[in-house]
């Protein structure tokens, strides 16, 4: 179901099948010295495969060029500006519609990259409603695995080992997708443990607020958590129940019409 995997009249063939494409997001960041700059990236295409093995779509080639003011401190990461980004995922967007694919799922696997995707809906969604403009002939639906992964947790508390207020940027949940995905690209052997096995070393000054820190302070070493107690077949279990929570949602947006919605 990889797009880039096909010829071109297997896509074709494959828009006469199903309208839905999937565009894994990720980026080009450091996750500590253990994992791949790749590793959102990684997983985002990994669960992309396992969801159209699950539910018929098209899998877009994974974008792994992302936002990342943040992260450029750290060596290995590659960041793009927000306007360039929205525009990409525009250009995407209008050429996977243009080859018959008119529901574009953006699966995102980097932090703040559902803000940028959910600016380009209200674009589109505001241009459909302008009489003097042509509306976009698809519509877009975020998937932001952020979300699906806070509630694996809650219903899954036992799949992993190290504590909630554990669990981030590199940490065995992370590291557990990465040794499932990509086990090849995975060097545990190069840890440094942190104090006490977590991060960040100080807390934000501001409780309860989301705003800019200068996060290199925070997580020197890129990473925080327990990634020690990651293993593949936490990865497997975790994209599995991803997978299975996302072909429904698949499956609900082949049978959307836009007509009643919109």
């Amino acid at each position: 179901m990889r797009w880039h995997h096909m010829t071109g009249p297997e896509v074709v063939q494959l828009a006469q099948q199903t309208d839905v494409a999937i565009l894994p997001v990720g980026c080009v960041e450091m996750h500590g010295p253990h994992l791949p700059t790749g590793t959102d990236g990684f997983t985002a295409e990994k669960l992309a495969d396992m969801i159209a093995e699950r539910e018929p779509c098209i899998v877009l080639p994974p974008l792994f060029y992302n936002i990342n003011h943040q992260m450029r401190k750290y060596p290995g990461t590659i960041g793009v500006p927000p306007d360039v980004v929205k525009a990409l995922y525009e250009a995407i967007c209008d050429e996977a519609a243009r080859n018959g694919f008119r529901k574009i799922a953006i699966l995102i696997c980097h932090g703040s990259s559902e803000i940028i995707a959910y600016h380009l809906q209200n674009v589109l969604f505001e241009r459909s409603r302008r009489e003097d403009q042509k509306p976009k002939p698809y519509s877009v639906f975020v998937l932001w695995i952020g979300d699906a992964l806070r509630q694996l947790r809650a219903e899954a508390e036992e799949l992993w080992d190290s504590p909630p207020e554990k669990v981030g940027h590199g940490c065995e949940m992370e590291t557990s997708l990465v040794l499932a995905a990509r086990p090849d690209l995975v060097k545990l052997d190069r840890l440094e443990l942190l104090p006490e096995g977590e991060g960040p070393y100080f807390s934000k000054t501001v409780q309860g607020a989301t705003y800019q820190v200068d996060w290199i302070k925070q997580v020197p070493k890129g990473y925080i958590g327990m990634p020690h107690l990651a293993t593949a077949e936490k990865g497997e279990r975790a994209l599995n129940a991803l997978a299975d929570h996302y072909a429904q949602v698949v499956n609900q947006i082949r049978k959307y019409h836009p007509e009643r919605d919109v």
